[in-house]
């Protein structure tokens, strides 16, 4: 420790008189220690805000009230109000610590920000994100509408024009629209949990209590994180953008597919490992409190269902992928659309056989034979 720092440490101790105030030793020891540590930390980042609240509360929990502010003040070179302030922004806003250092928000924004509600706060760290800093007035505006009230805050949101207006409709909806993800993930893994808890997996009553859970928690996470983009192949319709499919949250949303239909979930000698190893993890993995939470091993095979033409015979059927939002006709050998001779594969079960041979039609009867299969326009949450 430099010399200088050595000689204000001794100065500030003997203006705090631990003999006369019958502290401890050991304790005296401690306070000493987090004294040098306040002292150390400088200027005030983001960071070493938390870290100035986590020495102040720690002393404070050695110290009685009155102790702790003539310690703070003789000690530390504190004003009390300052010195209870760091602390409220530790005790209260450190499960939001990550994201709050890695916005830069200003230590006297915490200060108003310590004493909001957790619904507030999330979107105190929406309204950052969203434009690049959080300010006192910003902090103070979020807490004056959740002062009027949540139903007179929602009617302001709908009145306010504008791209200010629009951007207050965009955070009502990432604020309300998580946590109401976030509670339908947690109710299908709590069902699941209590599923697993029993000797025996039932599939049919598991699936009466999630499936239209996770119909409802896909389309709302396909609400908050995905974009709108024409369908190229049917025409200008709407509809959602995908997930990168290596991605994590590819996997998610497989998962949730999965659980919506219980035609494709495993057998029912599999479901428990199924359960356990694969869905859990990957439902926990989505609502996870971590800044960077472990993506769970394995992933979630996850086979779109094939859905047949009711006009066509079981040697005829023409496929339907509601994925591609195309009719094609299935093949594992190669086509010849000169002559209208398609080879098809004569194996697997009898309703996917196909014809070996088609003839080929006139560009106006394809046009006619052909359904219309626009997709209907995606439904946003």
């Amino acid at each position: 420790m430099p010399a200088l720092l050595k000689k204000t440490l001794a100065s500030s101790s003997s203006l705090y008189d631990y003999d006369t105030l019958a502290i401890e030793p050991a304790m005296r020891v401690e306070l000493e220690a987090r004294a040098s540590l306040i002292f150390d930390l400088g200027r005030r980042t983001t960071e070493q805000t938390f870290e100035l609240g986590d020495h102040l509360a720690a002393a404070a929990e050695l110290l009685a009230d009155r102790k702790f502010d003539g310690w703070v003040k003789k000690r530390c070179g504190l004003a009390v109000r300052s010195a209870r302030n760091y602390v409220a922004v530790f005790r209260n806003l450190t499960p939001y610590r990550d994201d709050l250092v890695d916005l830069s928000v200003g230590s006297t924004a915490l200060f108003h920000l310590s004493s909001a509600t957790p619904e507030q706060i999330t979107e105190a760290i929406t309204f950052a994100t969203e434009h690049g800093r959080l300010q006192v007035s910003d902090v103070k505006s979020i807490l004056a509408n959740g002062d009027r009230g949540e139903g007179k805050a929602a009617d302001d949101h709908f009145s306010n024009g504008g791209i200010t207006g629009l951007k207050a409709l965009i955070a009502l909806k990432v604020r309300d629209g998580l946590k109401a993800f976030i509670a339908h993930i947690e109710a299908i893994y709590q069902v699941i949990g209590a599923a697993l808890a029993k000797k025996r997996v039932i599939k049919e009553a598991l699936a009466k209590d999630i499936i239209d859970l996770a119909r409802i928690a896909r389309q709302e996470l396909e609400s908050l994180a995905l974009f709108v983009e024409p369908e190229i192949v049917t025409g200008p319709s709407p509809r959602s953008t995908t997930f990168p499919t290596t991605s994590e949250w590819a996997r998610v949303n497989d998962t949730l597919l999965t659980l919506g239909s219980i035609e494709t979930w495993p057998k029912v000698g599999e479901m428990r490992g199924w359960l356990e190893a694969q869905v859990l993890p990957v439902l926990g993995w989505a609502i996870s409190n971590e800044r960077k939470p472990v993506a769970p091993a394995g992933r979630v095979a996850v086979e779109a269902p094939t859905v047949f033409a009711e006009s066509a015979p079981a040697d005829e059927a023409t496929v339907f992928d509601p994925a591609l939002g195309s009719m094609e006709l299935e093949a594992e050998g190669p086509t010849e659309a000169s002559t209208g001779a398609i080879v098809i594969a004569e194996d697997g079960p009898e309703a996917r056989r196909r014809l070996a041979s088609v003839p080929t039609l006139a560009p106006e009867e394809l046009d006619e034979r052909l359904p219309d299969i626009s997709p209907a326009p995606a439904v946003m949450v």
